[in-house]
């Protein structure tokens, strides 16, 4: 592979549950943003992990997702890895949260 056929790609999908219900709150300029948490359970030598994803969403999804998302729903998120920065008195601190441009809801099948 040559430099010509790479190039960067941020592109991210996790499924899981989440652990509250989405928090809707409005920006300065009246977008909505919603935030919530995302269980995603993995295997390690048939250990059970689970990582907890802090998931946003703007704007029409944000709403979307307030009015029809609840605490332990199962979902599948798409979006993008995001790492954001903030400054305490004492040190900077970095953390991990996951923009989503898409949003599936897992509901169970009838049985036939």
């Amino acid at each position: 592979m040559n430099n010509k056929d790479f190039y960067d790609e941020n592109h991210v999908i996790f499924s899981g549950r989440l652990t509250q219900d989405p928090i809707i709150r409005y920006t300065k300029s009246k977008t909505p943003v919603v935030r919530f948490t995302l269980a995603v359970n993995y295997f390690i030598k048939e250990q059970k992990e689970t990582l907890f994803i802090p998931i946003v969403a703007f704007g029409d999804l944000a709403l979307e997702i307030s009015s029809l998302l609840k605490k332990g729903m199962p979902v599948k998120v798409e979006g993008k890895l995001i790492s954001r920065k903030f400054e305490t008195s004492e040190e900077e601190k970095k953390f991990f949260e996951v923009y989503v441009n898409k949003v599936e809801i897992f509901t169970k099948k009838k049985e036939e």
